[in-house]
């Protein structure tokens, strides 16, 4: 667009500082509305809306100014004491925000913001007077709701109810008077239930819809506001670096040079006959600093990709905010260790499940207040999001101290819905019946609502978390809370992988699956229900043979098996043999990717090797039942000999 030609470097920097300062506002309008009096709090959200109004109008986004500059008054009258927090107000304030949102995805896109919802404006202004109300529970989109003054009673034109000035709107959006018809129609319509008298067989509100949607059409470069159109999501592939890490980057990488050129020196004296001691063992220190810087370097670059994890928390407790309130609950949402730093790649990624997470935790494992308070518990309820490092895995924890989950509740809701049969309910313990809300189409609503109840949500938060080779663990208590237990890798650019052989053919599966590995006895493996399977520690595994699950013809007989946990499901893998632990750097196959293969690496004898999608590879066979013992041909002929 022309009013950002040459602009754009300008146009990106605003766009990440605005959009961290909104963030930063609506978390601490969150903390407000729970401490009206903090007037530091106030001063702080004023600073950050101003700094966002300033930016606005230096872009000439005038009706972004527009909207800023009326909710900065609206915080200045705050401040000055002149009015006081309140649900209402800050339903509207929060409103405004959203609005905000909504221009910066129209400047992303590169167009200039439409101007903000009329009925935005209008409580923002009815909230500058004095006059605000509690929000109607059905409005016209995208139309301001004019006040309207009540004569006295008893004056002639006194009305009976009070509705929107249907006249003035239309002037508004149209540019032109409105038709009598449709106005008498308005005026039936106000003093009782509302008809469509109109000569053309639309009402007046009808008349207005369709004259806001011309006006949209008309407009030159209209856009429909981010959110509302149908386009896809935009991920953001910037990273902010602390220059301390890039300064260590910088000063290995020097370090490598040197030792480069040492290691170039060497080699010519090596070629120029020169083997003595001394000069072979200069090269192996040589090689030995080389080795050790470029492990340093590669952890340098990889803590570049590394971001506070603060940054994908900091939306959660508006998120939170909005629900409670629209289900009429208290709510507090505590964040824990946002210091904690995660894989900048992950980030978008988790946005998804922890929003999902949250919704539930508020909508299914609160109680109401007044349950709360029957079973004697504080009549705020809390939801707690953690993170925390533990070796080289991310911990994240969403918890509640609502009902909990009831498991025979939850088996009882699986088999009514037939996900399962009445065998595997009688054998889940109460961690596999946890699992069944991770299932899809379960839920334990009857009657879906616009929050949950359609059995999508958890199954979401499953599937994008075994794509980061993540796994999530259900615990919870009735009575006393539920937690959900996520467990991610530090980084997905280095992988651990157990390097697996099927013949002399290596293959890498994921280490975080791998819980040990168990040579394979011949009278171990017993047929069950039709599946082969082994007893460990008294719990009955089922075996895949990877030679089966690959589709390769091997006459070798497996030696050894590898116990693998896949979130709810644990199963045996059948392999010949395995070659050891090996931390593989991972490079996609973006442009020809055969099913079940994640990516491949490279061993230090440069030999290729396809990491294993262990949830692509078992297909059919991940339902837990396993294949049957006939598929363990050498099993049989060894047996019969």
């Amino acid at each position: 667009m022309s009013d950002f030609q040459g602009m754009e470097d300008l146009l990106q920097d605003f766009l990440v500082e605005a959009g961290d300062l909104l963030s930063g506002v609506d978390n601490k309008l969150v903390d407000l509305e729970q401490n009206p009096e903090d007037h530091a709090l106030l001063n702080e959200i004023f600073r950050g809306f101003h700094t966002i109004k300033g930016g606005a109008g230096f872009l000439n986004a005038s009706e972004l100014v527009t909207l800023c500059h009326l909710t900065e008054n609206l915080f200045d009258r705050l401040r000055n004491g002149e009015l006081k927090i309140s649900g209402e107000l800050m339903d509207v304030i929060m409103a405004a925000t959203a609005g905000v949102r909504d221009m910066f995805g129209m400047l992303e896109h590169g167009a200039q913001p439409d101007p903000a919802d009329p009925e935005v404006l209008a409580r923002l202004k009815a909230a500058l007077a004095g006059e605000l109300v509690a929000a109607p529970a059905a409005s016209v989109a995208s139309v301001a709701v004019a006040p309207v003054a009540v004569p006295a009673a008893g004056s002639a034109a006194a009305v009976v109810g009070v509705g929107p000035d249907w006249n003035n709107l239309f002037s508004a959006v149209t540019g032109a008077a409105a038709p009598a018809a449709a106005m008498a129609a308005v005026g039936t319509a106000s003093a009782g239930p509302r008809t469509s008298h109109d000569v053309s067989g639309e009402s007046a509100e009808q008349i207005i819809h369709a004259a806001v949607g011309r006006r949209a059409a008309d407009k030159p470069g209209a856009q429909v506001p981010v959110g509302r159109r149908d386009t896809e999501k935009t991920r953001d592939n910037s990273i902010r670096v602390d220059t301390t890490r890039l300064d260590q980057v910088l000063n290995l990488s020097g370090e490598i040079g040197l030792t480069k050129n040492r290691l170039n020196a060497l080699r010519s004296d090596i070629l120029n006959g020169r083997s003595d001691t001394e000069t072979l063992h200069a090269l192996d220190q040589a090689v030995s600093q080389l080795d050790l810087l470029v492990s340093d370097l590669q952890n340098a670059v990889m803590k570049t990709r590394m971001q506070p994890v603060g940054r994908l928390f900091q939306k959660y407790p508006r998120i939170a905010r909005d629900l409670a309130r629209s289900l009429g609950k208290d709510v507090e949402l505590v964040l824990v260790g946002e210091e904690t730093e995660i894989d900048k790649t992950m980030i978008e990624d988790l946005s998804d499940p922890i929003i999902h997470l949250i919704r539930n935790a508020v909508d299914h494992g609160v109680e109401s207040t007044e349950d709360r308070r029957a079973a004697g518990k504080p009549e705020k309820s809390q939801v707690r999001l953690e993170a925390r490092q533990e070796g080289d895995h991310i911990i994240l924890l969403v918890s509640d101290d609502g009902r909990g989950m009831n498991p025979e509740r939850l088996r009882a809701k699986a088999l009514e819905k037939g996900i399962i049969t009445d065998e595997e309910a009688n054998t889940m313990d109460d961690r596999q019946s946890f699992n069944l809300v991770m299932l899809p189409g379960f839920s334990t609503k009857d009657v879906a609502s616009d929050v949950s109840g359609r059995g999508v949500g958890m199954d979401v938060v499953k599937t994008n978390i075994q794509k980061l080779n993540g796994s999530i663990e259900i615990k919870s208590v009735l009575g006393k809370g539920s937690t959900f237990v996520i467990s991610l890798p530090l980084t997905l650019a280095i992988l651990p992988v157990l390097l697996v052989k099927l013949g002399d053919q290596p293959f890498a599966v994921p280490l975080s699956m791998v819980r040990e590995i168990l040579p394979i006895k011949i009278e171990a493996v017993q047929e069950v229900g039709g599946c082969a399977t082994m007893v460990v520690r008294g719990e009955v595994l089922p075996m895949y043979p990877l030679s089966h699950l690959l589709g390769w013809s091997s006459d070798l007989i497996p030696e050894y098996g590898v116990l693998m946990q896949m979130a709810e499901h644990t199963f045996i893998l059948a392999i010949d043999g395995f070659m050891g632990r090996e931390d593989a750097v991972i490079k996609s196959l973006d442009d020809f990717r055969p099913k079940g293969v994640a990516g491949v690496t490279t061993l230090s004898n440069g030999q290729i090797v396809l990491i294993l999608d262990m949830k692509e590879v078992l297909g059919a066979f991940g339902n837990g039942r396993g294949v049957p013992r006939s598929t363990f041909i050498p099993f049989e002929k060894l047996a019969a000999a």
